[in-house]
């Protein structure tokens, strides 16, 4: 497949009409609409929920328990009566070798030109590092089912901080080997350059 199939084949008046979404939404229509044109029934684009209730299903040792204010976290039927977990803003889907990629939009501020060094004091950026834990790593690489050569998650980041000098400099610090599972989108009305860089680098891997 060209390396701009899903660009050249989307149906761009369609896309058009995205613009106005959330970046989330515009993000999620945007994919799934170009990957209806390369790949008809075959990719989901949608809202993660596989994790909504890891932590309050996690079994915590008995001398951790004894410790800590215990509640009863079934029900009488034994299912969970919390959802402690995550959401992830996004689940790309093969529905025919079930490999999924899931993902995150993290929005923050940044040290730009019109702003001073303090506009990148933002911990958004931070958050993700939560995927590079042992826990969170397993579980969503055992859920993905895509090749170990990636990580099992894709962040994207929009707003002032794809621009800032040291927070780029850091995000690249943390990925270093796994570029590729990250992605400054500085330009949201961009949508050709996603999808290329979707395309060339993480859709092989769902394939």
């Amino acid at each position: 497949m060209a390396k701009s199939e899903l660009r050249n084949r989307a149906n761009w008046q369609t896309i058009s009409g995205f613009r106005a979404l959330k970046t989330e939404k515009k993000f999620r229509s945007s994919l799934q609409e170009a990957l209806n044109s390369a790949f008809p029934d075959q990719f989901k684009v949608e809202k993660a929920k596989d994790f909504k209730d890891i932590y309050s299903t996690y079994i915590l040792p008995d001398d951790v328990l004894e410790k800590i204010y215990n509640v009863d976290v079934v029900d009488s039927s034994g299912n969970p009566k919390y959802s402690w977990g995550i959401d992830m803003d996004f689940a790309i889907r093969n529905t025919k070798n079930k490999k999924t990629l899931f993902g995150e939009i993290k929005r923050q501020d940044g040290w730009v030109e019109t702003t001073s060094s303090t506009a990148g004091r933002g911990n958004a950026h931070e958050r993700s590092c939560k995927y590079f834990t042992p826990g969170l790593l397993k579980v969503i690489r055992d859920k993905s089912g895509i090749s170990d050569d990636i990580l099992p998650f894709w962040i994207i980041f929009v707003g002032d901080i794809t621009r800032d000098p040291r927070r780029n400099r850091e995000i690249a610090f943390w990925f270093q080997e796994y570029k590729h599972n990250f992605y400054m989108w500085r330009d949201t009305e961009n949508i050709s350059d996603m999808l290329d860089f979707f395309e060339n680098n993480l859709l092989p891997y769902l394939l």
